[in-house]
């Protein structure tokens, strides 16, 4: 049951990041970050970003979600 409630705090969580809606969408726009249940992190670059992916992973049992937060004032177009 808690791997569920995680899931669903995290599904949440990059919800709001990708609706554009609340302060951490505003703060993280054009970034990307680490997600996971309600916690944000800003993605290092690099090794240190590694060691933060590696560390959550342990911390919460489960890999943390890297998504990067569009800006609502840019339309982005993806092309395969």
């Amino acid at each position: 049951m808690k791997a569920k409630n995680s899931t669903n705090s995290t599904q949440k969580t990059l919800s709001l990041l990708l609706s554009g809606k609340g302060a951490a969408a505003k703060k993280f726009a054009g970034k990307h970050v680490l997600a996971i249940k309600d916690k944000i992190i800003p993605l290092k670059n690099g090794e240190e970003g590694w060691k933060d992916f590696i560390k959550l992973e342990k911390k919460y049992g489960q890999p943390p979600v890297v998504i990067f937060v569009p800006r609502q004032d840019i339309s982005y177009v993806l092309t395969p």
